[in-house]
């Protein structure tokens, strides 16, 4: 009776433990949420910090060539590099060789392999660099996106569900199902991507015949670090992660043809911001796991397409918003806007007197908009109306 009481209290021990398995001390770090991606403020070497987008689908550390040279960084060794990203074009990108520390809130941290690269062109001009998870060595953290704070070191609670991952050193890849509107079921392992805003299919689905007799829409886009990207638009009526289901949800395809979204045998998509905020989520990759628990957005219904193109601000003196992405079905594009126009003003009012992310929030269906557009050195007006062209229950 002696030994079993032990036994027991030894067990309860246990247990009580796994709930707290990090020993060391729990840290928070701010992040920021533009809508599409969340970026950390991090400082590299001695020089003034910048907004890092922080990527769990990058092994790099990457910091943009413009923010670089404003800085007046300094490193002594380099090398030429070629990689590949999300996009149809190797990317040439300069590799620093020496060791790079940077710090985020009170922690330093030595970066993998740090590159050099022109991220403004396709993300626009508040990006400094791109920061991949596996830079912060294999500290578990957590990503709140209501809270808008990764902690580091944090506490799994009860009401967190455990799902099983994949983890090669590099990449999270995490079992998933797609239910399309004709029932037809998709399944594989999906790459965890904070640095997207869509979960996308990778090409080898552009083909696939229930994907071709699907209703859907066709987008052309900056792409990532590969530059340009292009695919199509449709509604999953069921997205499955293990117990968890959501209902009518966005998912792209990809047409690219090389790249991380062309045709790859370890993964079938990747699953990015617009689905991992519907979760506070906790990731141990050595452990080949995550924690996942739904937060408010988890009923946040999804919205008909209407929104023709995504705007950034671009990097030049002028200040002018340039389309990064836009759907052909738009009415904006069937009037002439074509992807990397420059719009200068909207309603006649100038977008340097705009806030963009406000702007984009209180867009609504069927709203007019006058646009001015910069093409090359041409300047002329197009008027539109944001079209509702693809709707989640057809």
């Amino acid at each position: 009776m002696v030994k079993l009481l032990i036994l027991t209290i030894f067990s309860s021990l246990l247990l009580s433990c796994s709930k707290n398995i990090y020993q060391e001390k729990k840290e928070s770090i701010n992040f920021k949420n533009n809508g599409r991606h969340i970026y950390i403020k991090l400082k590299a070497n001695e020089y003034d910090e910048g907004n890092f987008y922080f990527d769990t689908a990058s092994g790099w550390f990457i910091i943009d060539s413009t923010f670089y040279k404003n800085k007046r960084m300094s490193f002594n060794h380099f090398s030429e590099s070629e990689n590949i990203g999300t996009g149809n074009s190797p990317a040439k990108m300069i590799q620093i060789l020496d060791t790079i520390k940077f710090s985020v809130s009170n922690n330093t941290f030595s970066s993998k392999y740090t590159m050099i690269h022109n991220l403004k062109k396709s993300f626009g001009r508040n990006i400094d660099g791109i920061v991949g998870f596996v830079n912060f060595g294999n500290i578990p953290f957590e990503i709140n996106y209501i809270k808008q704070k990764i902690i580091l070191n944090p506490e799994i609670k009860d009401n967190y569900q455990a799902i099983p991952v994949k983890y090669d050193g590099n990449y999270m890849y995490l079992p998933m199902e797609l239910v399309l509107n004709n029932g037809t079921v998709k399944k594989g392992d999906f790459i965890i991507d904070t640095g997207s805003f869509k979960t996308i299919l990778t090409s080898e689905f552009a083909k696939n015949e229930d994907i071709i007799n699907s209703k859907k829409v066709t987008y052309i886009n900056n792409g990532g670090v590969s530059g340009l990207h292009m695919g199509y638009s449709m509604f999953a009526s069921e997205i499955k992660i293990d117990k968890f289901k959501l209902v009518n949800h966005q998912i792209d395809v990809s047409n690219d043809s090389i790249g991380a979204l062309s045709k790859n045998k370890n993964y079938i998509g990747i699953i990015g911001n617009d689905l991992l905020d519907h979760f506070d989520i906790i990731y141990h990759p050595t452990q080949q796991k995550i924690w996942v628990r739904p937060n408010k957005n988890i009923n946040k219904p999804s919205d008909d397409l209407y929104k023709a193109f995504v705007l950034i601000e671009t990097n030049d003196n002028d200040k002018h918003w340039l389309v990064g992405s836009i759907y052909e079905e738009s009415d904006a594009y069937k009037r002439g806007v074509k992807h990397r126009d420059e719009i200068v003003a909207i309603n006649n009012v100038s977008v340097k007197k705009l806030n963009l992310e406000k702007f984009d929030r209180q867009l609504t269906p069927n709203q007019k908009l006058k646009l001015k557009v910069k093409r090359g050195d041409q300047y002329f007006e197009i008027d539109s109306y944001l079209n509702v062209f693809l709707r989640k229950n057809e």
